[in-house]
C-alpha cells in the first residue's frame, strides 16, 4: 500500500500562517496550506514565547499559545496532554508540526517541542526573512514569465535549478486565490452538525465508533478527525473508551 511521504518542515512565523489558505486533499496527497507568497506548508517550524496553556477537565485535549511578535498560532495536542508538562507561559519553544484547520482556524498539531533561547528565535526570524526575500525575487520572476504568455511547462523549464515543480505550481496556484475565508465557518459548522448526527445514530449506549462515524460521512478523514476533536475539545463530546465518541 502506498505511504504518504513525510513532509520537510519549513520555517514560518505566525503572520504567515493566518493569512494563509487551507486546502483538504484526496488520497495519499498531504493537505497543506497556501501561503499568500505562495509557499505550500504541510509541516512548519515555528520559534516564539508561550502565551496561554490549556487543558480540558478529562485531559483528552489541551493547547498552548504561541506568540512570536507578529501574532498569535495554537499548538493542539489530542490525548497527549502530558507532552504540555514541561512547558510554562513565559518559555520559548521551538515547534515542528503538521499544520492544520479547525473552523477556519489555522493551527499546528505538535509533533516535536523543545524549550529555546532568546537568541535562537531572533535567528529563527532572520533566516525566515532572508527566505522571504529569496521567494519573493523567484515569486516575480514567475509572474513575469506567465504574465509573457508562458504556460506552465515552459515556466518550470525556465526556472529549472532554482524552483521544483511543486513550487512552481504553487506560486501559479497563488495568484489566482483571493486569500478569504468566506464560506469556511458555515461549513465547519454544517459538518459538525452532520457528525454529531452520526454519533447520535451510531451511539447504541457506550458511545459510537470512531471508524464507523468516518466511513458514514463523505468527507476526507483529516477534516473529519479535526471536526471530532474539535468537538472534543470544547467539551460538546467526550471519549468514554479509546475509539469511541459520545455526545454530552
Amino acid at each position: 500500500m502506498p505511504q504518504q511521504k513525510r513532509q520537510t518542515a519549513k520555517m514560518t512565523d505566525t503572520d504567515e500562517l493566518n493569512k494563509g489558505k487551507y486546502f483538504q486533499r484526496e488520497g495519499f496527497e498531504p493537505n497543506f496550506l497556501l501561503t499568500v507568497e505562495g509557499r505550500r506548508l504541510s509541516r512548519a517550524r515555528l520559534v516564539g514565547t508561550v502565551v496561554d496553556s490549556f487543558i480540558n477537565d478529562d485531559e483528552t485535549y489541551g493547547s498552548l499559545t504561541i506568540d512570536d511578535g507578529n501574532d498569535t498560532t495554537q499548538i493542539k495536542f489530542f490525548n497527549e496532554v502530558q507532552r504540555m508538562e514541561d512547558y510554562e507561559i513565559g518559555d520559548i519553544i521551538e515547534v515542528v508540526g503538521k499544520v492544520r484547520e479547525y473552523q477556519g482556524q489555522i493551527y499546528l498539531d505538535g509533533e516535536v517541542l523543545k524549550k529555546s533561547e532568546v537568541e535562537k528565535e531572533l535567528l529563527h526570524q532572520l533566516r525566515k526573512k532572508k527566505t522571504d526575500e529569496q521567494w519573493s525575487q523567484m515569486r516575480e520572476t514567475v509572474k513575469q514569465l506567465k504574465e509573457s504568455g508562458k504556460d506552465q511547462e515552459e515556466i518550470e523549464k525556465e526556472m529549472a535549478g532554482k524552483l521544483d515543480e511543486d513550487e512552481i505550481d504553487a506560486l501559479l496556484q497563488s495568484f489566482g486565490e483571493t486569500f478569504d475565508n468566506a464560506g469556511t465557518e458555515q461549513d465547519m459548522e454544517n459538518l459538525e452538525r452532520e457528525v454529531l448526527e452520526a454519533i447520535e445514530d451510531l451511539d447504541e449506549g457506550d458511545g459510537a465508533d470512531y471508524s464507523e462515524i468516518v466511513d458514514g460521512i463523505d468527507e476526507p478523514e483529516d477534516k473529519l478527525e479535526d471536526t471530532i476533536n474539535g468537538l472534543l475539545s470544547d467539551g460538546t463530546c467526550y471519549e468514554p473508551q479509546p475509539g469511541k465518541i459520545k455526545k454530552l
